[in-house]
């Protein structure tokens, strides 16, 4: 490392050159409209242009020591993006291309030793002239915006007549002793007399745990093997127990160069399906983190904030934060290393234009990236790019895994995250382990997890790369108000907001939207909703992943929101959006899950796997929760109790405990089955499981889950005879007229004379003429009716809005989107800006776009009323319940309507 070092961080100054006035060094500084500069800093911060690539020059003027004289000088940058040119005292002395990677420029003579000196740079960052997709921008473009600028430190320094370069720290444990490997590569420009290094390892306490001392590198590149002893405790991010190991170089016997570096001894290893941290199964639960920090636009937090960001995600259960597509600062390593979290580290190919020009440049520019940070203990995985499609071919993938593979001693890593298999890339895949990113409602999880995980798929561990994003609902006025204005991200100029550009997301018009659009909710209303919402449905999709013990963890999507999604845990101001003591009962080492006994009918003939809705019954049915312990705690559970409850508002009305006799580190097993009769209603109940586990009397994890039941309308014989069923559709009808004697059917040209309500999955002309001449219909739409559709996810992206309506105020839904709701979901809304006159009862209001559309309307047809739906009372999405005899919330909702009807 240099020698008698001055960082160069004050008194920059930058000049905007986006019209690019000038040709050199001299016409720039001539111009009169330099401003002060932050460095480290990036420029995007000083303009409203953030579309423009550059140029921008850069200058500083400083004062070398006069004790540099007669020696060899240098600059390190640790990271300019993306490509500079550096002149001293109107000397060019270098240039760079690589924003996520330090380098040195040697001043040579240009150096003015005791003197002032003159430092210039003219920088581009990635966009016209070096194009995003060809240049290694990562993800942040589409996050927001790439940034440019000198974004880390400078260094003016000596160079040491010897130095130690690309020193790597490898830890293992032979025969039971943690060890570290320390390679180097010895730099120097002499040649005469001995080279030694002397290598000490110190604890926790600075004494001195092993050393060895003169230790031959005249060869050149060397390998250090430092031995530890029984006192070294290992590396895991439950102890992440730190020490430091000093290299001293040394030419003839005087000290010449000095490395210093804080690690923790640690092994990753896989066995089969398991991947293993020190010979025992981990759990990931990590975080995806773009490198979004709104306010700095650069990813440059200092190391106050990467402090406090870890120990809140830390409380809220999570021991990993995932790296996507581009390479944090040095301060985010090293406390990662301190607070013990493990860091999946993803370099920047994203949706890449592969050519050999782009080949070269990902291969000069990882090896390093690689080489800067592969020394950090937290690095657990890595991957080499993401969602890669086609344009990644199979040689280049190759290549790039194996020089991987080589630079960081065997690690563990995947060449593309995602899967080629998933995102239209090669199948045959360089990867150690699986890592898909499914995004999609709940109730279509069961199907994926299972055919993804098929026996016959060659063993390796699985952990999501990306996966169970919810879009919030962002309080846009809380925002500005607590920002003072609308920040940046939130504007609609794209010069300033280039996420604007981005039809899919408006984040930038929601205010403008919303008030066009006839809501009656407030946005304090709104926030409750979609919070709570994200929550039961994040919950409920982790129960699901942490019942297959093969998926060794995931990465949750994301972890503060941005320009471009409101899907996070942290808000715009990098706070909680649940309390983290409640999230980390979905999210902690020891989980208590639910699971349920498997169903199946003979159906045509022959078996078939029977779905059914496992959170809303009928009173009187018996119910048999499995509950099951998922734990990855340090320690095993050696003497353990597991303890449920079942309440009714809040009152006791059944409890049962069981014994854990032996549950070791990365168990998934079952524990006990607590059974219950539900009881007899006349109303709709919500019932809530509770559990806990105590170990060591201590309580290490609870969950609880609301369970409905819902009681079914004993209807009079005059009731249902005035009801009649329309068979000609989908039929989803008919089983209910036959557990309902006396429902009469549907005549399409005949009398329907007593009939006041129809139930009907398609509409006719004759079934307009019923409706308009006084009766009632409920018409469930599918797509091919009289009423415009859109596809529409319903559980990701949205809100379900309830409104004040008899149907919804006899509908328990609680203003959310709760489990009771499984069954209906569906992957259809009425377009409400084709719709005629109508009353709105259910919605869905896009949390990206803020359109409003319709689940269920009430209209007026002529002298009678139509509810028009497309929830899916028959459920038959996913491992939804097939039929609506099967349905019990389909069921109590059709008896809501019905009410309403008759």
């Amino acid at each position: 490392m240099l020698k008698q070092t001055v960082t160069l961080t004050d008194n920059w100054e930058l000049l905007f050159d986006f019209d690019h006035q000038y040709e050199n060094p001299a016409d720039a500084l001539a111009s009169s409209a330099w401003r002060a500069a932050k460095v480290p800093g990036c420029w995007d911060v000083l303009t409203d242009n953030k579309l423009a690539d550059g140029a921008v020059w850069y200058k500083l003027t400083f004062t070398a020591p006069s004790e540099y004289g007669g020696e060899q000088a240098a600059i390190d940058f640790e990271g300019v993006n993306y490509f500079s040119e550096i002149w001293l005292n109107g000397q060019k002395i270098g240039e760079h291309e690589g924003g996520w990677s330090g380098f040195r420029i040697v001043t040579g003579e240009a150096l003015r030793v005791g003197e002032t000196n003159d430092l210039v740079l003219r920088i581009y960052k990635q966009g016209e002239k070096y194009p995003l997709r060809q240049c290694l921008a990562g993800f942040l473009p589409d996050v927001g915006i790439i940034f440019g600028g000198i974004w880390k430190p400078v260094h003016l320094g000596v160079i040491p007549q010897g130095e130690l370069a690309d020193v790597f720290v490898e830890t293992h444990t032979l025969e039971g002793t943690p060890r570290a490997a320390i390679s180097y590569r010895l730099e120097t420009a002499a040649s005469a007399g001995a080279w030694t290094v002397d290598a000490r390892l110190r604890g926790v306490d600075g004494s001195v745990v092993t050393e060895r001392l003169g230790i031959s590198a005249s060869d050149g590149n060397g390998i250090i093997e430092l031995s530890g002893n029984e006192s070294i405790a290992l590396w895991s991010p439950e102890k992440p127990v730190l020490y430091t190991v000093e290299l001293t170089l040394s030419h003839s016997g005087e000290a010449i160069d000095r490395y210093e570096h804080r690690f923790g001894f640690k092994t990753w290893s896989i066995e089969g399906e398991r991947l293993l941290l020190n010979g025992n199964p981990v759990h990931m639960r990590g975080i995806l983190h773009w490198g979004w920090y709104g306010d700095l636009i650069a990813p440059i937090p200092d190391r106050e904030t990467i402090r406090a960001e870890l120990s809140r995600l830390k409380e809220g259960g999570f021991n990993m934060v995932k790296h996507c597509l581009y390479v944090p600062v040095r301060e985010y390593y090293e406390l990662a290393d301190e607070l013990g979290f493990i860091l999946w580290q993803e370099l920047p190919m994203w949706l890449p234009e592969v050519n050999e020009e782009f080949k070269a440049r990902a291969f000069e520019q990882y090896e390093a990236i690689i080489k800067e940070i592969r020394s950090y203990t937290s690095i657990g995985i890595w991957t080499l790019g993401c969602e890669l499609n086609h344009e990644a071919d199979s040689e280049f993938l190759k290549d790039l895994y194996e020089q991987a593979k080589r630079l960081t001693g065997g690690a563990i890593i995947r060449d593309n995250s995602g899967s080629g298999e998933c995102y239209g890339g090669l199948l045959k895949e360089y990867a150690d382990f699986y890592d898909y990113h499914f995004y999609t409602d709940v109730h279509f999880y069961p199907d994926l997890l299972s055919r993804f995980a098929g026996p016959w798929r060659e063993k390796k561990p699985w952990v999501f790369g990306e996966f169970c994003d919810y879009d919030e609902f962002r309080p846009i006025s809380r925002v500005i108000e607590r920002k003072g204005e609308r920040p940046w991200w939130l504007q609609s100029d794209i010069e300033a907001n280039p996420i604007a550009r981005d039809v899919r997301v408006q984040y930038h018009r929601q205010d403008a939207k919303l008030n066009m659009l006839p809501l009656p909710f407030t946005e304090a209303e709104l926030t409750a909703n979609s919070r709570e919402s994200a929550y039961v449905y994040r919950k409920a999709v982790l129960e699901q992943v942490r019942a297959y013990p093969h998926i060794n963890g995931y990465t949750l999507t994301s972890i503060q929101d941005s320009g471009l999604a409101s899907s996070a845990v942290f808000d715009d101001f990098g706070e909680w959006k649940q309390p983290p003591a409640r999230f980390k009962q979905i999210n902690g080492a020891t989980m208590i899950t639910v699971t349920w006994d498997a169903r199946r009918n003979w159906i045509n003939g022959g078996d078939r796997l029977t779905p059914w809705d496992s959170f809303n019954y009928n009173p009187g049915e018996t119910i048999r929760p499995h509950l099951a312990i998922s734990h990855y705690g340090d320690t095993a559970i050696e003497a353990g109790t597991l303890r449920w409850t079942w309440t009714i508002d809040g009152q006791l009305a059944s409890s049962g405990e069981r014994t854990v006799e032996h549950l070791a580190s990365g168990d998934f097993k079952e524990i006990a089955v607590a059974e219950w009769t539900l009881p007899q209603t006349e109303v709709p109940l919500q019932l809530v499981l509770h559990a806990e586990v105590e170990a060591n009397g201590q309580v290490i994890a609870t969950n609880e889950w609301p369970i409905w039941v819902l009681p079914k309308a004993a209807r009079p014989a005059e009731q249902l005879a005035a009801i009649a069923i329309d068979d000609g559709g989908n039929g989803q009808f008919r089983g209910w007229a036959e557990a309902n004697p006396g429902v009469r059917k549907w005549k399409e040209t005949g009398d329907n004379d007593g009939a006041r309500v129809l139930l009907t999955a398609r509409w006719t002309p004759a079934m307009e003429k019923f409706v308009a001449d006084g009766g009632h219909a409920l018409y469930v739409e599918r797509g091919y009716g009289p009423l415009a559709v859109k596809p529409m996810p319903f559980w990701r992206e949205s809100l379900q809005l309830f409104h004040k309506h008899p149907i919804m105020d006899a509908f328990p839904h609680r203003d959310h989107t709760s489990m009771l709701l499984y069954g209906l979901a569906t992957d259809l809304v009425l377009d409400r800006l084709q719709l005629g006159e109508h009353t709105p009862i259910m919605d869905r209001l896009d949390a990206r776009i803020f359109e409003l559309d319709r689940y269920m309307i009430e209209e007026r047809v002529g002298a009678g009323k139509r509810i028009s739906t497309t929830l899916r009372l028959e459920g038959g999405l996913g491992s939804q319940p097939n039929g609506l005899m099967s349905n019990p919330a389909a069921l109590y909702l059709l008896d809501c309507i019905l009410n309403e009807l008759l």
